[in-house]
């Protein structure tokens, strides 16, 4: 299965070490933060000393914002499903809406405060607690299964015609 991982850059290393598992799972991951793969990496404080330098008009007009976006759109594009790691913000939101609006898989795992719920996560796929990451791992490997079954059969029904 090819995963797009979403989230913040302030859950970087725990988004490289779950795109390692999912990577030792058999999956081909594209986790945003991952310069090790070639990808194309940009952070706002390259540009701006404090965040308030910045507004939207100012940091979408960089040519490397605008890299940045079609690097994570053509990553959206590939992929087959989407984890979302939470915390995160509102790039990672609209990340996951897209690919689900693209009919991708949306997963969404990670550490909920209480009190915090979102009634749009009920688009979502599934939605997994911190001590969730198992069944997480379960519910991918499942579905990549699925789907190579899937690729299987419509390949003997092609092969029949």
């Amino acid at each position: 299965m090819k995963i797009y991982v979403a989230t913040s850059w302030r859950n970087e290393e725990l988004a490289k070490i779950i795109a390692t598992i999912l990577r030792q799972d058999g999956h081909e991951v594209d986790c945003f933060c991952d310069t090790s793969t070639g990808r194309y990496c940009f952070r706002w404080t390259d540009h701006f000393e404090k965040i308030e330098d910045a507004n939207v008009f100012s940091f979408l007009s960089l040519p490397e914002a605008r890299r940045a976006f079609e690097e994570d759109k053509k990553y959206l594009d590939w992929c087959d499903a989407v984890v979302m790691i939470y915390p995160c913000g509102n790039s990672s939101h609209l990340e996951g809406g897209y690919a689900k609006g693209c009919g991708k898989k949306l997963y969404i795992w990670g550490q909920f405060p209480p009190g915090y719920f979102e009634n749009m996560y009920s688009f979502a796929d599934n939605i997994f607690g911190p001590d969730d990451l198992g069944q997480l791992r379960d519910t991918l490997r499942d579905n990549q299964l699925r789907s190579k079954e899937d690729n299987r059969e419509y390949g003997n029904r092609t092969a029949r015609s």
